[in-house]
């Protein structure tokens, strides 16, 4: 299995793998006694946690879930993340804009560093910033950032604020119970392999319930960080005010912060593009307040490799597959019925919404043909191209992972009609180098 349930003790071979790997880092010691479901002792209590802990366990569902039974020294604490979260202020300006005043920022460093971390959850960081230092630099952030907009609200009490930056810490353990090797893999996800990637909101959900320290808006706000107003998130596809108010925060601070994450370029230009052509997917005032930080920053550089004409030769190739989509539904409606009918009627809305992106940023031939010679001395205009050829192909291939993840999912069970695998493959042949017109 993939994920790790809360109500079951059988730990996921990746988790298990990353806190055998974490004793050889540092001290992990077993801090009870170890037993299967049937009462056999696999190991004493003290024993050290090495690798020999993975192949002792991997086979085994045992009494007690494994994060209760095994203690890492020295262990993520409120001091720790206090420093990550400095240090994270101090790397990226729209973070240190979060507070800019010392005042502000001290008020801000002790929340987080005040967060409480059951000895389970500890270790959870302690492995993400072992084996997965960007997962754990990602929750830090969103800890901040989900405090921040928390207190953007006039009624918000400090335990509103502090659940909010609860929830942003905490909103991926789930991911360090997805193999590594699957996250890792240089191609781009597709299909079933990106099952555990759908469900990993429900994993962090149920590690984070099982503890009284967090409320149960916490957990909830947790397994909905992924979802959208408009339905087309995952993994229940919440539509509006079936999110929780909560859950809004995360989720928006979710696509936020991942600009942020690794190496990509232009991160505030794309978060301002992301948040101005998907109105409907985010709460509308909670956005306001990230362009209000957005728009205190310095404008960017235009870094990215891509020329002017390349990011206009990746926008008609994507504009070209939009129009294809239409002409795919048009070929397969007829032969729909029942679930699978309703099913494409939800892409239709969803590609709609893409195509009046597009026209909205005069994405078209004559319109991009139209802009001139001289695009690349416009600062501005290079990176607000890039930017939104980068945010519509992501949109592209999150809308086609979507319909084969729910095509599969909808009874009766119905292979993909040729025409419409076609357009599947059309859509991953997206990523291969554009090719400027001459």
């Amino acid at each position: 299995m993939n994920e790790v349930a809360a109500d079951e003790a059988e730990p996921s071979p990746a988790f298990l793998q990353a806190v055998a790997d974490l004793g050889a880092t540092q001290t992990v010691t077993t801090s009870q006694a170890i037993f299967n479901a049937q009462g056999v002792k696999l190991l004493e209590g003290g024993a050290k946690v090495d690798q020999g802990l993975y192949d002792r366990l991997v086979s085994h569902r045992l009494s007690r879930p494994l994060d209760e039974c095994v203690r890492a020294e020295p262990s993520v604490d409120g001091k720790l993340l206090r420093e990550a979260a400095q240090a994270a202020m101090e790397c990226w300006p729209f973070f240190a804009q979060l507070a800019p005043t010392p005042v502000a920022r001290e008020s801000l460093l002790r929340l987080v560093a005040s967060l409480p971390l059951p000895r389970p959850i500890a270790l959870h960081l302690d492995l993400a910033r072992n084996s997965r230092p960007g997962l754990f630099t990602h929750s830090v952030l969103m800890a901040l950032l989900c405090a921040w907009l928390a207190g953007q609200s006039e009624d918000s009490t400090r335990d509103d604020v502090a659940d909010a930056a609860a929830a942003g810490l905490l909103h991926d353990l789930g991911m360090l119970h997805i193999d590594p090797a699957l996250l890792d893999a240089d191609e781009r996800l597709s299909g079933n392999r990106l099952n555990p990637v759908y469900v990993h909101p429900l994993t962090s959900s149920m590690l984070v319930e099982r503890f009284d320290a967090f409320p149960k808006a916490v957990a909830r706000a947790v397994v909905e960080h992924h979802e959208r107003l408009d339905g087309s998130g995952y993994p229940r596809g919440l539509v509006g005010e079936a999110i929780s108010p909560l859950g809004r925060i995360v989720a928006l601070a979710e696509v936020v912060t991942a600009m942020f994450d690794g190496e990509r370029a232009q991160p505030e230009q794309r978060v301002s593009l992301l948040l101005r052509i998907n109105p409907r997917r985010y709460d509308a005032a909670h956005a306001a307040a990230v362009h209000r930080l957005l728009a205190a920053l310095p404008p960017g550089e235009a870094d990215s490799s891509d020329t002017p004409e390349q990011s206009i030769a990746r926008l008609l190739r994507l504009a070209d597959e939009l129009e294809r989509w239409r002409q795919t539904s048009e070929a397969i409606a007829p032969e729909l019925d029942g679930a699978h009918a309703a099913l494409l009627g939800s892409m239709d809305e969803q590609h709609a919404t893409l195509q009046r992106m597009l026209y909205d940023a005069g994405v078209t031939h004559d319109q991009l043909g139209a802009l001139g010679d001289d695009i690349g001395a416009d600062t501005a205009m290079r990176i607000e191209l890039w930017a939104l050829a980068e945010e519509l192909l992501w949109q592209l291939h999150s809308a086609a992972n979507q319909l084969k993840r729910r095509w599969q999912a909808t009874e009766p069970a119905l292979a993909h009609p040729p025409v419409l695998a076609a357009w599947f493959a059309g859509v991953a042949s997206l990523d291969e180098p554009p090719v400027a017109s001459p």
